[in-house]
């Protein structure tokens, strides 16, 4: 690692925030930064990172690791290669992306046999793309640090499995970026099953130590300055003094750098001077105020367990391996591309698929197949006002394209036959979507089974799937739910309150809180308890109500209005 040597094309002037500067002048061994939305995350402080750490260990082997293939090629890596065109490095000059680097790039320090799904930078830096839900594709790999966004989604098990990888390379264990790590997210929300490892960072930062590198990071960026000042004067005797007193101090800013941690929490405030009063303003009015706490001004949220409309849900209801690993082989990291059922791991394409509906201002629609030993929620799908039932069957429709038996068995509120009363029938409406799109034929046919379908009251709801997730009747299925393919119902579910009331009887009853369904209409999928009733529709059948309570029929009362 080069100590010395001032070169006026890598002195720069830029703007960037206090957590930017800040992590610019310390550079720490491990970062992990929780921020609020609108503070370049990825496009400044990751992208930046990233530049850093090649630029000191030049040769040596990355891994960008996210939580799936689809966020880190749709999201993740164009974040992060916007964040370099930024910064002046160009595609071809400075870096490319899936293919071999061209000769006028320094070797990477071993060979490299793949560069699918790879960065590789004229220092000689391989920067290879990793999905936790195929940890396989990364941990047999040495790096030299690892980078991920959207920490909150990474699963701490999972990526402990990765991080036996840092190693190798000894040639750049002289660089206290060696063996690091850079985290970046928003405010986990344990309510919502997002990962809070993060949070730790808190107690593994030596404050006294951060302060120290720091400071002298600090003295660093002083000496460059004069160093620019002279350079720019042509006064060269007093660079050469500067550079010298340059590589005494950034022997000590090394020798503090090892081994720290630094950890923060910062609100969108911290970038207040770009974002402007109107975006804070408007962020309030488009999330609502318990969103905006959490993604905004950071603060962490927080549901009791005993609120929890759906009490016995938990992590062991979800999956994350229902992904196929070939199906994104042939995806290049800058390409567009088509998720289709052909990802999906569990999915059987030769049988029949199920949905559960649930219409309004947003809806929706949850996909399952199994048996009465395993049921597997594996997609959801969703519109919001003023698309309807045509765009929700394009959708359906073109994911599915590939499915070999086109049955749907599609349950929902019964309400969605009554709307004929007005002149529109939803259920018969999705129905000929998906069966007759625009006009034509696709081959699909969908059953209709809540026709003549008694209401399903919100305790029975309660009761049923109390017992269904507590795992109460062995004949009842085991219930597992794709939370990579379908993370709003995720959130729908385990955000979903109870609200105690009374019955026409006077009897105490307990009921789904309903409210969250007159937020702003952007929150409705992530927030509401609209994919809930979706899921409900789906699950509560007469031959597991009856497993579950021991009678034949449902109860009946007519629907409610919230």
């Amino acid at each position: 690692m080069k100590t010395q040597g001032y070169k006026k094309s890598n002195t720069e002037k830029r703007y960037a925030t206090v957590i930017k500067q800040v992590i610019d002048l310390s550079k720490p061994q491990h970062v992990k930064i929780v921020a609020g939305r609108g503070t370049s995350k990825t496009t400044d402080i990751l992208a930046d990172r990233i530049m850093d750490v090649c630029y000191e260990m030049p040769r040596a082997r990355f891994a960008i690791v996210s939580d799936t293939y689809t966020n880190a090629l749709e999201n993740v890596v164009p974040s992060i290669l916007e964040g370099f065109n930024r910064k002046g490095w160009i595609e071809g000059v400075h870096y490319v992306t899936d293919v071999a680097p061209p000769d006028h790039f320094q070797k990477n320090y071993k060979p490299v046999l793949k560069f699918k799904h790879t960065i590789s930078t004229y220092l000689g830096n391989l920067i290879k793309l990793g999905s936790l839900d195929q940890v396989s594709s990364v941990a047999g790999d040495s790096y030299q640090h690892v980078f991920g966004d959207e920490a909150k989604y990474l699963k701490s098990k999972k990526l402990n499995k990765l991080m036996p990888a840092l190693r190798g390379f000894p040639e750049a264990s002289t660089s206290p970026f060696y063996l690091g790590t850079t985290f970046t997210t928003d405010m986990p929300n344990v309510t919502m099953g997002d990962q809070d490892w993060i949070l730790k960072g808190a107690k593994e930062m030596d404050q006294d130590k951060f302060l120290h590198a720091l400071q002298v990071g600090i003295v660093i960026n002083e000496i460059r300055i004069e160093m620019k000042e002279a350079h720019d004067k042509g006064h060269y005797d007093r660079v050469k003094k500067l550079d010298k007193n340059l590589v005494r101090w950034m022997e000590r800013h090394n020798r503090v750098r090892k081994s720290l941690t630094f950890f923060h929490i910062s609100s969108s405030l911290a970038n207040a001077t770009i974002l402007g009063a109107d975006y804070f303003i408007n962020s309030l009015k488009d999330l609502g105020q318990e969103e905006a706490k959490a993604s905004i001004l950071s603060f962490k949220p927080n549901i009791e367990k005993g609120e929890r409309f759906y009490i016995n849900l938990n992590e062991d209801h979800f999956y994350y391996d229902g992904v196929n690993n070939q199906f994104y082989e042939s995806k290049k990291l800058t390409e567009t591309f088509e998720a289709s059922s052909l990802a999906l791991r569990y999915l059987n394409h030769k049988a029949p698929i199920e949905g559960g509906m649930d219409f309004g201002n947003q809806t929706s629609l949850v996909m399952g197949q199994g048996n009465d030993r395993l049921y597997r929620i594996i997609k959801e799908f969703h519109t919001l006002a003023p698309e309807s039932s045509k765009e929700l069957a394009k959708k359906f429709i073109d994911f599915f394209k590939y499915q070999k038996n086109k049955v749907l068995y599609l349950w929902y509120d019964r309400a969605g036959n009554q709307y004929q009363m007005i002149k529109r029938d939803f259920a018969n409406e999705i129905k000929d979507h998906i069966e007759n799109y625009e006009g034509t034929k696709t081959g699909w046919t969908v059953v209709l089974n809540s026709k003549n379908q008694a209401n399903i009251l919100q305790e029975e709801e309660y009761l049923f799937t109390k017992k269904l997730m507590g795992n109460y009747y062995p004949k009842l299925p085991e219930l597992m739910i794709d939370a990579l393919q379908c993370p709003n119902l995720k959130s729908s579910l385990e955000l979903a309150k109870t609200k105690v009331t009374k019955n026409a009887k006077g009897q105490t009853v307990i009921k789904k809180d309903k409210s969250s369904e007159k937020l702003p209409l952007k929150q409705l999928p992530m927030y509401s308890t609209n994919y809930s009733d979706g899921f409900k529709y789906l699950l509560y059948r007469k031959n597991w109500v009856k497993i579950s309570n021991g009678r034949s029929i449902y109860q009946t009362s007519d629907p409610e209005v919230y």
